[in-house]
């Protein structure tokens, strides 16, 4: 009988295969931003997206509690019995490809993006609270843990939105976290409706006994070791499979005026140079409006005036942002913002602005007193310096009014 030609691919994946374990457990850190209504039933639908024929683990960590999912269609286990994760691995007894963990509520930032997880997901909606809300999650995480080529990869997947929606929301927080905060994101296949199944094979909840780096430490280990690997590999955060969680290539996006790459403290050489320093720092590779919470910086610019920084807020206002120097160049963008409202919306599609608010000034200063004579003008006024705290120097930003 003629071989066919499955009998020959698996003869040649004798030969062309190496001999580890290619079954390693896949560790993801499922992090939900702004979701859509009941945002909490979009995981396990999600969790059984990535199980596709075969099953993914959901583990999400509350203050007190661990709910435990088997969600596909790989296993069939009964796992209500069990009180801890090591005796739900033991029970499976067989590798699991991807477990996600969702960390609990109080998990603090430091440690999020330094567990022992291969990559980190970033759940979001599509609608303008969610861009601002996502983008928020990220500076916040990236403020707390330091450089972000330290960080495991980062993946967004856009959930509940049509595919052009969800299109533009990706664009906008990838864009936004490239220009203000230098760290590139990944953009994973959007998961548009919830489905009308939800394949839980079974599911087990038992009381919390450590915080989310340990339990994810613990899940690393004990999952290789069901693995049959004859030593204890070192995570693959940092070799990920390139076939793995393929990201969506977005088109490069051009920027018009200085765009972030990096949060780097200006250095003052002398304290004769306080005004020079802090407008070093105010016109630093950071952009103003990722000093302000709450506010996404765009990237079209008026004509000729294009130092001069725009915004939006959760709500759609235009912000106007600029050192205390070009105030009077602060007023004639924030006029001409005003003017072409409808050319700025076609020119950030996914952002919904505000077309009656009056755009909100800003200034930035590194002297307060300079700027006395403004307070109560309606313009918003931001202390943007140069400090020294425990023999290290920083960039500090606080508003005046």
């Amino acid at each position: 009988m003629t071989p066919s030609a499955e009998q020959y691919a698996q003869l040649a994946a004798m030969f062309t295969t190496g001999t580890e374990s290619t079954s390693s457990a896949s560790i993801e850190l499922l992090l939900p931003a702004h979701l859509p209504v009941q945002g909490g039933l979009w995981l396990v639908p999600y969790a059984g997206r990535e199980a596709q024929s075969g099953t993914s683990v959901l583990v999400r960590m509350h203050e007190d509690s661990v709910d435990v999912a088997l969600i596909g269609s790989g296993v069939d286990v009964d796992i209500t019995p069990c009180t801890s994760i090591e005796e739900v691995i033991k029970l499976i007894d067989e590798p699991i490809a991807n477990w996600i963990v969702q960390p609990p509520s109080d998990a603090d930032s430091t440690s999020l993006l330094h567990c022992d997880a291969d990559y980190v997901t970033l759940l979001s909606g599509a609608d303008q609270a969610a861009v601002v809300g996502a983008y928020r999650l990220l500076k916040g995480l990236i403020s707390a843990n330091g450089k972000s080529e330290e960080f495991p990869p980062i993946r967004l997947v856009i959930v509940g939105a049509e595919e052009r929606a969800s299109s533009d929301a990706a664009s906008r927080i990838v864009q936004t976290a490239h220009h203000q905060l230098g760290v590139n994101i990944e953009v994973g296949h959007p998961l548009p409706a919830m489905g009308s199944t939800s394949n839980v094979i079974s599911q087990v909840n038992f009381p919390r006994s450590s915080n989310v780096v340990d339990f994810v430490g613990r899940l690393r280990i004990d999952t290789e070791e069901v693995s049959a690997t004859n030593e204890l590999p070192v995570t693959h955060r940092f070799n990920k499979d390139e076939t793995q969680h393929q990201a969506t290539q977005l088109p490069e996006v051009s920027f018009v005026g200085k765009a972030a790459e990096s949060v780097e403290p200006v250095m003052q050489e002398n304290s004769q140079d306080q005004d020079r320093v802090g407008q070093e720092a105010s016109s630093s590779e950071v952009s103003y409006a990722s000093r302000i919470d709450g506010l996404i910086s765009i990237a079209p610019r008026c004509p000729d005036y294009e130092h001069i920084e725009l915004a939006v807020d959760s709500t759609g206002s235009l912000h106007v942002l600029a050192s205390v120097e070009n105030f009077r160049e602060a007023s004639i963008v924030g006029a001409w913002s005003t003017r072409h409202r409808e050319l700025l919306q076609m020119a950030c599609s996914g952002i919904q602005i505000n077309k009656t608010a009056v755009p909100v000034q800003h200034l930035f200063t590194s002297i307060a007193a300079s700027v006395a004579d403004l307070q109560g003008s309606g313009v918003r006024l931001h202390l943007l310096t140069e400090v020294e705290v425990e023999g290290k120097m920083g960039v500090f930003c606080t508003p005046l009014n």
